[in-house]
Parts: structure tokens; sequence; C-alpha cells
């Protein structure tokens, strides 16, 4: 299973923009949308939002500076998802992951496009959810 896993970690899971009173980026809430029905359906809500968090956090730590991303918390979660919802064989699970791996890149994809379209607004969210117990503050190792 771990194989698994660390190819999901490769691929590399917010509801509408974080950045939602931006125009340019408030165009991308219909993809938004269309994700996060998908996302719901294959993990649900709980999972989309775990998935939505790493995500973030993953691509926050790349564009704000402060964060590190937590890669293994999120192999952790993920393992959880696939074990719950992934089906018992093998090849149920290979073809779940594949499923959610394919999400989690696009989450990370749309998150990337909001942090170029808008860094500073990125980060200032960013800045906040790090306050939080959960969210993306979840998948940032703490210093």
């Amino acid at each position: 299973m771990k194989k698994i896993l660390t190819m999901a970690a490769l691929v590399a899971a917010f509801p509408v923009s974080a950045i939602d009173d931006n125009e340019v980026i408030a165009k991308l809430n219909p993809a938004w949308m269309s994700l996060e029905q998908k996302a719901v359906a294959l993990v649900g809500p709980e999972n989309q939002k775990l998935m939505v968090d790493a995500a973030f956090a993953s691509v926050s730590a790349s564009a704000c500076p402060g964060l590190t991303f937590n890669g293994e918390e999120v192999d952790k979660r993920f393992a959880r998802i696939v074990d719950e919802k992934g089906g018992t064989g093998l090849d149920e699970q290979k073809a779940f992951v594949i499923k959610a791996s394919t999400l989690y890149g696009a989450y990370l994809g749309l998150l990337m496009a909001e942090s170029h379209l808008d860094t500073p607004a990125f980060c200032k969210y960013a800045d906040n959810a790090k306050a939080a117990k959960d969210g993306p503050n979840l998948f940032w190792k703490t210093k």
C-alpha cells in the first residue's frame, strides 16, 4: 500500500476560491464548484476538505515565506482515506488512488493559479490559517 501512497504524494487534497474578492480569481469559481462535486462524490465532504487543505498547504509552502509542507502527514491522512473509501481489493484501491490523486492534482493546479494571480492575498490567507487548529495548518510543519 505504501507504493500507492507515495505515487499519490508525487502527483500532488478550499471550497470555492480562498480569495473570492478578487475579480480575476473569482473566475475560477466554476472550476472549484465542479471539482468539489467530484471530490465529495468520491471521498465524502470531510475527506474532500482534507484534500483541499493539504493542497493549499503544499502550494502555500511554495508560494509564501515561513511555511514548510508536511508531506508525511498528507501520506497518513491519505492512507486513512484509502482505507475508508478505497475498497477492499488491491485493484479497487489502485483505481481509487488514481481518481483521488487526479482530484488532488486538480486542487493543486487551481491553488497554484490563485497563488500566482494574487500572491499577497494568497499568502495573507495562509498567514491567517496558521492560527487555526485544523485546516491547512494540519499539513505544515511547526518549528
